[in-house]
């Protein structure tokens, strides 16, 4: 391939500012950061659409020319073009913690990701896992089940992979590694097992990387559970964008700026939204208020004002 000539890969792997990326024809090859992107304080992630040429150099042998335009970019775990996310919440072991689902679930919307909750261990509570189903499905969402002691039906999945990539998301413990080593056939990757005494889990993965399945790829990653939206750039709006059952009432309230926390003419009741659901967002529209007020605070005695 003459030297002049760019073409395309997605990284699937960055360690050390080494580079794996996969070819448009399954060929997988190094590479490093041109000096102008480090220039442009361009940083190639984990998911990016890139274009290489050769370097000339047998130990890395290619060259990040420019990085494609991004669909979306998380900052942690650092990933790029992520197209859907399976959001895996238990019924036990460990004990369902629905305000992380919320949040991931507005953090999806935001970033144009498509959600699918993966409720696991049904065997283990059948009751609360059709409940939670109810709730999701209702409230517009795609929702998926399987027990702990039946094997995953892989084909349940399939779907989400054509031309994406697709991650999951969730508690440690709730099984997303199990199914991770059963899609891409990595047996040695440690699973990981469920802490009796703290009924959590514990992170088994290290690294981002993506693995190649069918006309799409895994996103394998520890970050996800640790995400904060509240530390990220997420704004009311984008909160309220995260929970489709208030469309229903979107020209209903008396005010147009109702954020549906109690203000006079509010009509939320109308949407006929699951309660706890309904504490979760009021929760999360308070949170992100006080971390708007503290940082408008923290300006004003940066500056002087009091």
């Amino acid at each position: 391939m003459p030297e002049t000539i760019a073409f395309s890969g997605t990284i699937v792997k960055g360690v050390g500012g080494l580079y794996t990326i996969r070819t448009s024809d399954g060929t997988f090859v190094l590479a490093t950061p041109r000096g102008i992107l480090r220039r442009k304080k361009m940083v190639p992630t984990v998911g990016d659409r890139v274009e290489i040429e050769a370097s000339g150099d047998p130990d890395v042998p290619f060259i990040i020319s420019d990085v494609l335009p991004r669909k979306n970019l998380l900052i942690r775990p650092s990933i790029s073009n992520v197209d859907v996310l399976i959001l895996t919440i238990s019924t036990q072991k460990p004990v369902p913690y629905f305000e992380m689902l919320d949040k991931m679930l507005i953090l999806c919307i935001k970033n144009s990701i498509h959600p699918v909750i993966w409720i696991t261990k049904m065997d283990l509570d059948s009751d609360a896992g059709e409940l939670i189903r109810a709730v999701y499905e209702k409230a517009g969402f795609d929702v998926l089940c399987s027990t702990e002691t039946d094997a995953v039906d892989d084909k349940l999945f399939q779907k989400y992979f054509e031309g994406n990539a697709v991650g999951f998301a969730g508690q440690s413990g709730v099984g997303k590694s199990t199914l991770c080593n059963m899609l891409t056939g990595i047996s040695e990757r440690k699973v990981g097992t469920v802490s009796e005494r703290k009924n959590s889990g514990k992170h088994t993965t290290r690294h981002v990387e993506l693995f190649p399945i069918g006309s799409g790829y895994l996103i394998d990653s520890p970050g996800f559970t640790n995400l904060d939206i509240i530390e990220t750039d997420i704004e009311v709006c984008d909160i309220m964008n995260g929970y489709p059952e208030l469309t229903a009432i979107e020209e209903k309230c008396q005010f147009d700026d109702c954020r549906h926390i109690g203000e006079l003419g509010c009509k939320v009741l109308d949407a006929n939204m699951d309660p706890g659901r309904l504490e979760r967002y009021r929760l999360i529209i308070r949170q992100a208020e006080d971390r708007d007020n503290n940082r408008t605070t923290g300006r004003e005695k940066k500056h002087g004002k009091q």
